[in-house]
């Protein structure tokens, strides 16, 4: 899967910015992924103080678009 993800960072940019659209990449993510088989867990957070919310993709406790540490921020509200 890690594999796969590295690609997907690869050819992001030839498809869309990630900055500030966590949401995109995600769901983008997730359907290149599935295209080669393969189905982690699409996550969304949320924190308070300020508030915010973010959306990435995990495998396990493998975070596969973004940084553990910017994660552990948020309070996961949903997983599919």
């Amino acid at each position: 899967m890690k594999q796969c993800a590295a690609t997907y960072e690869r050819l992001r940019p030839l498809l869309l910015t990630a900055h500030e659209k966590c949401l995109f990449d995600s769901l983008a993510m997730m359907g290149f992924l599935a295209s080669e088989g393969l189905y982690p867990s699409w996550v969304i957070g949320v924190k308070t103080r300020p508030f915010g919310a973010h959306s990435w993709v995990q495998a396990g406790t493998t975070v596969l678009n973004d940084q553990h540490e910017y994660v552990r921020q948020f309070r996961p509200i949903l997983a599919v």
